[in-house]
């Protein structure tokens, strides 16, 4: 049995009674080139993952950034439009300011007299 591991290029040690490979040079300089082909692979496989690779996780991060600045936006006009709907309930100047201006309304016995028609016939 010891005789087929020397022909493999195996070698038992007889001090310490381990197993050990030798490789020729051409061997070695075979097995290095392997391990750097598959080192390279492995890094460009964590680099270039198409759902998991660091390319995907720093897209995921700017995409992040954008919806942290729009939350923040959305957040200021929510604040916004609750303070206008506070004061709609509780001025009512301010809601009368609101429906005339926006929606038109006018108070009773009130008419509104438009001078733009006229204006224009004047000018041609």
């Amino acid at each position: 049995m010891f005789k087929d591991w020397l022909r493999y290029g195996y070698r038992v040690d007889s001090m310490k009674k381990s197993l050990r490979l030798h490789l020729s040079p051409l061997q070695e300089r075979l097995f290095v080139r392997i391990i750097a082909v598959l080192l390279v692979v492995a890094l460009a496989w964590i680099i270039l993952a198409p759902r998991s690779g660091i390319l995907a996780y720093l897209q995921q991060r700017s995409e992040l950034r954008e919806l942290r600045e729009k939350t923040v936006f959305l957040e200021q006009s929510n604040e916004k439009l609750r303070e206008e709907v506070d004061r709609l309930r509780d001025d009512p100047a301010y809601l009368e300011e609101v429906a005339r201006r926006e929606h038109g309304l006018l108070k009773k016995n009130e008419y509104i007299y438009d001078f733009s028609q006229q204006r224009k016939k004047e000018s041609k």
